[in-house]
């Protein structure tokens, strides 16, 4: 069926093998290596959806120094901005503002990000935050700040470069043989072959579950949301703060 080392590093080519293999089909008659690399490519977008970010090390990135731009459209208070697209970073973030995991002013803090709930009660009086914290929200693909006219940095999941014949995955070889299940399973969707689409989707989401249940780094708590408490101090979901 195509066997392959878990976590061993597969190029382009591997994976067309495997896959050639595991669909019976290893002379490609049914499937040509251009309908695969497109289902590899969707199958690779899908792993990085269901992988938690914190596990996208590989496609972790940074521009610094973004310069922000003004508006009145949303608030006067939250009037700086700018557009996480691949003009202003210089690459694309996966799911546009939902692939920005933090934002810094410039050799200083980072920037709580609060919801647009939120800086709607902020306006309203019904929400106060710290007339020196800097807080953001993300509006029509945009990047709204509050309380800096700073530039900022901008850390980011980016998009992943596109599987060819002459480019492999960006992603850590431990999602590898995810990544290839999952184009399987697409792959034998077209074939109307139920059974063996539902087996090849358990086994990818087997592996991508182990993952996303024990990080990379072996942090106790990674990924969990912290809590802030009315004067916005951090509560650790682990070990929470508690009187002695």
């Amino acid at each position: 069926m195509g066997a392959v080392n878990p976590g061993e590093t597969m190029t382009t080519a591997t994976m067309l093998t495997v896959l050639g293999d595991r669909l019976e089909d290893t002379s490609g008659d049914l499937f040509s290596d251009t309908l695969k690399l497109r289902y590899l490519n969707i199958a690779q977008d899908k792993l990085i959806q269901l992988l938690n970010p914190h596990l996208l090390s590989d496609l972790q990135t940074l521009k610094v120094n973004i310069s922000l731009s003004t508006d009145t459209q949303v608030d006067t208070h939250f009037k700086s901005y700018f557009v996480p697209n691949n003009s202003t970073l210089d690459s694309t973030p996966f799911g546009g503002a939902l692939g920005v995991i933090g934002i810094r002013v410039v050799n200083n803090q980072f920037i709580r990000k609060i919801s647009f709930d939120m800086a709607k009660d902020f306006t309203t009086g019904y929400v106060g935050f710290s007339s020196t914290e800097p807080v953001y929200f993300v509006f029509k693909n945009r990047i709204y700040i509050y309380n800096t006219t700073a530039n900022v940095d901008c850390y980011f999941i980016k998009e992943p470069t596109t599987l060819a014949s002459d480019a492999n995955s960006d992603l850590n070889a431990i999602f590898h043989d995810a990544l290839v299940e999952l184009a399987e399973a697409e792959l034998w969707r077209l074939s109307n072959n139920q059974a063996r689409k539902q087996d090849a989707e358990q086994r990818a989401y087997g592996i991508i579950g182990k993952y996303n249940q024990n990080p990379a780094t072996q942090v106790v708590g990674e990924g969990l949301p912290f809590d802030y408490s009315s004067t916005n101090s951090l509560v650790d979901p682990i070990y929470p703060n508690t009187s002695i």
